[in-house]
């Protein structure tokens, strides 16, 4: 029996996770500079006890661009390269939350939330891509 409430395209609903992940790691470190003291820590050039370099920087911008990029990869590319673009993107993305220290309980929150939004992902992925799913004649226009 399929839920009536998702969409019927599989590469709507994995961009759908992607963008849910995204939002809650933008919100999350919103509400970051809310905390007492994270501006100063900030401004001071640490993060996590680490000095803030270009290298750093560049590092997270393009751990955020392979995030952005999730959210347009299962509509361009071909079914059997979403499945395994998505896996990796799922493992270096659950790595980098992972080795990113919780600072506070809300924190804690965040990433519980982002590792079940992960996982989820990662088996919607991994079962809705499958080999036996798709097609003969795998492009990018056929759809589930």
């Amino acid at each position: 029996m399929q839920n009536q409430h998702l969409p019927q395209d599989p590469r709507t609903l994995l961009s759908a996770l992607w963008v849910f992940f995204l939002m809650n790691i933008i919100f999350r470190d919103i509400h970051q500079f809310l905390s007492p003291g994270y501006t100063d820590w900030v401004m001071a050039g640490e993060m996590f006890g680490r000095e803030i370099t270009d290298e750093l920087l560049l590092y997270g911008g393009f751990a955020v661009e392979v995030m952005i990029l999730m959210v347009i990869v299962p509509h361009i590319l071909p079914r059997r390269a979403v499945r395994i673009a998505n896996t990796v993107a799922v493992v270096f993305t659950a790595a980098l939350v992972l080795f990113t220290p919780p600072i506070d309980p809300d924190d804690v929150f965040f990433l519980a939330v982002g590792l079940a939004t992960l996982a989820a992902t990662l088996w919607f992925g991994w079962t809705k891509f499958a080999p036996s799913d798709i097609p003969n004649g795998d492009s990018v226009s056929s759809h589930a």
